[in-house]
């Protein structure tokens, strides 16, 4: 196979044809989301051609035909990924934003969570790592006693060459033109002749991954993007069309807890933030929370699905892709019964609902009074762990995993639920034997094998996450491409299936 020689930046490129270009570009923003009008143009010839070199194809045209297939195109897609996003950052960039985390936002989080001693936060486009690893240094100069605390922070991008550089962690000395990372340099680094080594302590506050915002992969447990206190996703939008970025502005807030927080940057659309959160004025710099949800009305009942009550897992019956969100129309107020008017069955069936549409607060608060139901508590003791779950409370999910599985060691569920709760509780041996004993009870459970994997790399097991990603793919394989997979917050197996296929790709050559 003969490969096309690299071209470096001053090299003048022969230009795509209309034709090329409109494919390009359409297909770029199918992918991607990202938007090339007329006026970019040369960026995205730019990308095409960056991407061409080095793979097997001669042409633009060749280049496309690859891409379409979806079965081999994983490295060519990333290289083109790569070539179009822009990953020029620093830290602590924009001095007003992060003046208002450290001494308002922050110390916020900290007053909320001390009972929990939880934190979440994701840093979305987060280039090569500066701006997650910013927020790490300030929760250690915040906080006396870190290393007490569970604190996530994830860092997601497109771009999986910044990914990689974000995990290694060595930085330029032009990533310190702030004031506050000169102060903070000689604490959290360590030279290495002209550059600088974030120290293990702070590196290993920040978990990357690899992810694409305009696909439907969040909020969701598989993707760790759940309630979240802090999301960032600074200059990452302004490459969007205002659909896209309407369309992920609500996810976000699906992924944010009440009273949870977004920074944009300043360049960022900011309309469609203002839909959903409320924005809080700071010096030099605005910030949007998400308010608190006011109780909800409870004067009636909400159709409920027919669930056989014995089999809390409804594994392996994929439901239709949901419809696309429309954010000009406010939702629609769904009512619920109040707790009082509900027998047992009544109470689980509308506890399965109430989860469904994010309100665990209310599902946690309608099961507690049957939680001793006989008969019915297994199955209660499973959702209550999942609604302690969805709140962030992980010790209590991790016990009421574990009373449902000690009333029923086959829950799917409790075992699904508990293997994601020792993930956050850092007991990664034990949920892993979790997740283990989830796709041993339901061999076909394909988010099981898949966060099997996913643990699995995390330990350094790459021949185990491999077999573990290859019967994911198996399964994957036999869906349709457009099914949302049970349990997986509207993930398509076609979503699903190419994410498998960059991993198995990636994973193959570090083992």
């Amino acid at each position: 196979m003969t490969l096309q020689p690299a071209i470096s930046p001053e090299s003048t490129l022969p230009a795509l044809t209309d034709e090329e270009y409109v494919r390009y570009r359409d297909f770029v923003h199918e992918q991607f989301g990202l938007f090339f009008p007329e006026n970019r143009r040369p960026e995205l010839e730019r990308g095409v051609w960056q991407a061409l070199s080095g793979s097997p194809c001669a042409t633009p045209a060749d280049l496309y035909q690859l891409l379409k297939d979806t079965a081999n195109r994983g490295v060519v897609l990333e290289r083109l990924a790569n070539a179009l996003t822009i990953c020029e950052t620093h830290f602590f960039r924009d001095e007003p934003q992060f003046n208002a985390l450290y001494t308002q936002v922050l110390p916020e989080i900290i007053a909320r969570r001390q009972a929990l001693r939880t934190i979440r936060i994701w840093s979305a486009g987060c280039a090569s790592g500066e701006e997650p690893y910013s927020i790490a240094m300030m929760l250690r100069e915040l906080l006396d006693d870190v290393d007490n605390w569970s604190i996530t922070i994830l860092g997601t991008d497109i771009n999986t060459q910044a990914i990689e550089r974000a995990r290694l962690g060595i930085f330029r000395e032009w990533a310190f033109r702030e004031e506050r990372a000169r102060r903070l340099q000689s604490r959290y680094f360590q030279a290495l002749g002209d550059r600088y080594a974030l120290i293990p302590e702070v590196r290993r506050m920040v978990t990357f991954t690899h992810m694409n915002l305009s696909e439907d992969c969040y909020p969701s447990y598989a993707t760790n993007t759940t309630f979240m206190d802090l999301i960032l996703c600074r200059n990452v939008t302004i490459y969007f069309d205002d659909h896209l970025t309407r369309h992920v502005m609500d996810r976000f807030f699906q992924c944010n807890i009440d009273g949870g927080w977004l920074v944009l940057g300043h360049s960022e659309p900011s309309a469609a933030a203002n839909r959903a959160y409320q924005p809080r004025n700071f010096p030099g710099a605005v910030l949007y929370q998400k308010e608190e949800q006011a109780a909800s009305q409870v004067t009636g009942r909400v159709p409920v699905r027919k669930v056989i009550l014995n089999s809390i897992h409804q594994a392996n019956t994929p439901t239709p892709r949901k419809a696309p969100v429309d954010l000009a129309r406010k939702p629609e107020a769904v009512c619920f019964s109040a707790p009082q008017q509900l027998d047992p069955m009544e109470a689980l069936e509308q506890a399965r609902d109430l989860l469904s549409y994010g309100r665990s607060e209310e599902a946690r608060d309608l099961l507690l009074p049957h939680s001793s139901s006989s008969g019915t508590s297994a199955y209660v003791a499973a959702l209550l762990g999942k609604a302690y779950a969805n709140l962030g409370d992980w010790p209590n999910a991790e016990r009421w995993c574990q009373e449902a599985i000690r009333m029923d060691p086959l829950s799917i569920e409790a075992h699904y639920t508990l293997s994601l709760v020792q993930q956050h509780l850092d007991k990664l041996d034990a949920s892993i034997e979790s997740m283990r004993k989830v796709v041993y009870i339901d061999r076909k459970h394909v988010l099981g094998h898949f966060s099997l994997a996913s643990l699995y790399h995390q330990k350094g097991q790459i021949p185990q996450a491999l077999k573990a990603l290859d019967n994911a793919r198996a399964m994957l394989d036999e869906l349709p491409g457009d099914l949302v997979l049970p349990d997986s917050d509207g993930v398509t197996a076609g979503r699903l299936r190419d994410g498998v296929l960059r991993l198995q790709q990636r994973w193959s050559m570090e083992g």
